[in-house]
């Protein structure tokens, strides 16, 4: 309910408003999706052919409710992982 609220403002769309909820207001269940590192993460961790759709990363990450946003902060901890590289500037 608090997405959808947020989507009303002009501006604010479906990723901006979970990035809001997950950051902003702690809230440990809102899971963005539409966020390109997350699916790009997915579908290295699971082996994918290639990053998994926002329709496929959501369906995965029903079964991590209600902690949806920690399992989003971990790939996105996999994601960087993956790309850093010796030497380079953090």
């Amino acid at each position: 309910a608090a997405a959808e609220t947020l989507t009303r403002l002009p501006g604010v769309g479906l990723w901006t408003a979970d990035i809001y909820l997950l950051f902003c207001l702690g809230r440990a269940d809102a899971f963005p999706h539409g966020d390109l590192a997350l699916q790009v993460a997915l579908g290295e961790a699971f082996a994918l052919p290639g990053r998994a759709t926002p329709q496929g990363l959501r369906a995965v990450a029903e079964d991590w409710r209600p902690l949806r946003g920690v399992a989003a902060h971990l790939l996105w901890a996999y994601y960087g992982a993956r790309r850093t590289r010796q030497g380079a500037p953090a």
